[in-house]
């Protein structure tokens, strides 16, 4: 019993330590029109849309000197004295309990780091990099995701310590690196060979925000990807390739380099070259050629993306309507059923396939006479179906 003042004694001599030192911190803020850089920042998270806007603006004004205390606010963990407090809390008297939620809100370290993050963020290129860079390792994701979206703020000067993060063993670093320098597009071009390097990626939101940044680079993100479909790793020739069909019409330079890559000893990068020659360029007779030259690919899955690519090549009808009749006798059903869906796609120019979709109604699977009845009345619409 005898030790329970002294605690109690050390608990109140420690909170009011904290105290002092958050009016120490207070102080050495910078202020702008008479309030001090935590109350703008803290108002910029606030409900009031015209409030959030008018902190933007002050702590634009402040610009640099808010950075010391921010970055000491981002870098904020719980005291040492949130755990003892919370366990001996209701045996402190109210005016003790009171003075520490007033004044340490209470050891919210989460909310003064989510202050930072956003309030840095307002701050665009006068935002500190290395700081922002460390940030991204929060556990919390609501604090690493602002700092990503303010490094991506910042532009140019963050490219050289994104690069390096793209290395680090944290997936949730590397992601975010990728969306920051996605952010930044053009100015980041000096990232390609880095990002090319995470298409081979073990994580797959890794991968995939990787060939998103690529796609946003605009030309050394293009030239990089074109370059990879011949990297000795599989995985980033199948995920290059992907990459390139997402950009579409963009990436039309690439064309070529999908049409030997459609050739590749892996399906899977087959299928991805195939399906991205299709979305990027499949309005030229080498590119048709290609196309139906998948329609005999040994991989169900190539077959497939074959026929849905040519769906896109209308113009060279007299070459891809004889290989789509064939492929309606596919051994796969749902590359039959593509073939009609196509051919109906294609209309009226496609009335030599008449005979062999009307064959296709007696089909066994029920999928490809569905897609052959559709395709049926979209060429003859005025005829019906026999």
């Amino acid at each position: 019993m005898k030790k329970r003042p002294l605690i109690l004694l050390a608990v109140a001599l420690g909170t009011s330590a904290v105290i002092l030192l958050v009016q120490w911190r207070s102080r050495r803020e910078a202020v702008y029109q008479g309030k001090t850089v935590s109350a703008w920042a803290r108002e910029l998270n606030g409900p009031d849309p015209l409030a959030r806007s008018n902190a933007g603006v002050a702590l634009r004004a402040i610009g640099p000197l808010a950075v010391p205390f921010l970055v000491q606010s981002l870098n904020r963990r719980d005291s040492i004295f949130k755990r003892p407090f919370r366990s001996l809390a209701p045996k402190l008297p109210i005016w003790i309990r009171r003075l520490v939620v007033q004044r340490l809100k209470p050891f919210d370290a989460l909310s003064d780091r989510l202050m930072a993050v956003h309030a840095l963020s307002a701050l665009g290129t006068n935002a500190p990099v290395v700081p922002l860079v460390k940030a991204l390792r929060d556990q919390e994701l609501i604090i690493a995701a602002p700092a990503a979206t303010a490094l991506g703020n910042i532009g140019r000067s963050a490219v050289p310590e994104l690069i390096r993060a793209l290395n680090d063993r944290d997936g949730q670093v590397r992601s975010l690196a990728c969306y920051a320098l996605s952010m930044i597009g053009r100015d980041a071009g000096d990232a390609a060979p880095a990002l090319i390097q995470r298409l081979a990626d073990k994580e797959d939101t890794v991968l995939s925000s990787a060939a998103y940044a690529l796609g946003r680079l605009g030309k050394p993100g293009l030239a990089a990807l074109i370059t990879s479909l011949k990297n000795p790793d599989e995985r980033i020739r199948a995920q290059a390739s992907r990459a390139l069909g997402n950009l579409g019409l963009l990436a039309r330079e690439a064309a070529s380099a999908l049409i030997e890559v459609a050739q590749d000893a892996v399906p899977t990068v087959r299928q991805n070259a195939v399906e991205a020659l299709g979305n990027v360029w499949p309005y030229s007779t080498e590119s048709v050629t290609a196309l139906i030259a998948a329609l005999k690919d040994e991989n169900a899955q190539v077959r497939l993306k074959a026929v849905q690519a040519l769906a896109h090549a209308g113009r060279f009808r007299e070459l891809q309507i004889p290989a789509l009749i064939e492929a309606l006798n596919d051994k796969d059903p749902q590359v039959r059923g593509a073939t009609a869906q196509t051919l109906g796609q294609i209309g009226e120019a496609a009335k030599s396939a008449v005979p062999a979709l009307s064959e296709s109604l007696k089909n066994e699977n029920e999928f490809v006479r569905a897609k052959a009845e559709e395709a049926l009345k979209k060429i003859e619409p005025e005829g019906g179906v026999n």
